[in-house]
């Protein structure tokens, strides 16, 4: 699909009015709006539409963050340490140690975790001030680039009555290009951007399980990443 058989697709959906979700919970929005422009849910790397375009759908009301992408950093210090020290208890499975801190630039975490910019690297600190994790931010600007070379932002308003399905009024899109470096660092900055690490730790065997470090951004602020910004529905 080309991108002005998209915005045509977009406009025509936005003439339908409002459509019930084709999904519970909050996925809905975005693979309801797949689902009608025939695009096959895609959770790799790789954009939504002609191979360059990826496409987001959110709920105007809607703020909960949603994770652009997943980088690992320059660990410092042994994993298997940093789990143990800074680690808590899965509630449900009590056999694990859970490290899943939501790092803000302006906040440390109730364990003393904080993340800042020192130079041209993202810096995770532990609660002494050591650094425990590194991040070149070429490569999260690299990794920004990689998935939104260009964005379609579509914006729906919703009712949802009680007992009955969410339904969906797909009618505002954003085209964004050219995504900016400095918007980038300036969004970590600003402690709109969060980082969240999602590893856990086999208390006996020490088994490591991790799933890399999720980069959490929410839709209300992506357009903010892009010097160009075009209103097409």
């Amino acid at each position: 699909m080309r991108l002005q058989e998209l915005k045509e697709k977009l406009l025509e959906i936005k003439n339908m009015g409002e459509i019930e979700s084709m999904r519970k919970g909050n996925t809905g929005v975005g693979y309801t709006l797949e689902c009608l422009l025939d695009i096959e849910e895609n959770n790799d790397s790789a954009a939504d539409i002609d191979g360059c375009i990826e496409l987001k759908a959110k709920r105007r009301d809607g703020s909960a963050r949603t994770t652009s992408f997943t980088q690992s950093p320059i660990w410092l210090k042994k994993t298997r340490d940093i789990v143990k020290e800074y680690g808590w208890a899965d509630k449900d499975k009590p056999e694990r140690l859970n490290f899943y801190p939501s790092l803000n630039y302006k906040n440390p975490t109730p364990q003393g975790l904080s993340l800042g910019i020192e130079g041209k690297e993202l810096v995770i600190k532990g609660k002494r001030g050591e650094k425990l994790a590194t991040l070149p931010l070429e490569v999260l600007q690299f990794r920004f680039r990689q998935k939104f070379n260009s964005l379609m932002l579509v914006v729906a308003d919703r009712t949802k009555e009680r007992g009955q399905p969410e339904r969906f009024h797909f009618n505002e899109a954003h085209y964004c290009t050219d995504i900016s470096p400095d918007r980038i660092t300036k969004l970590l900055k600003d402690g709109k951007m969060i980082l969240e690490f999602r590893i856990w730790m086999d208390k006996e065997s020490e088994r490591l399980r991790d799933r890399g470090m999720a980069v959490r951004l929410s839709s209300k602020w992506t357009k903010e990443l892009f010097k160009k910004v075009e209103k097409v529905v």
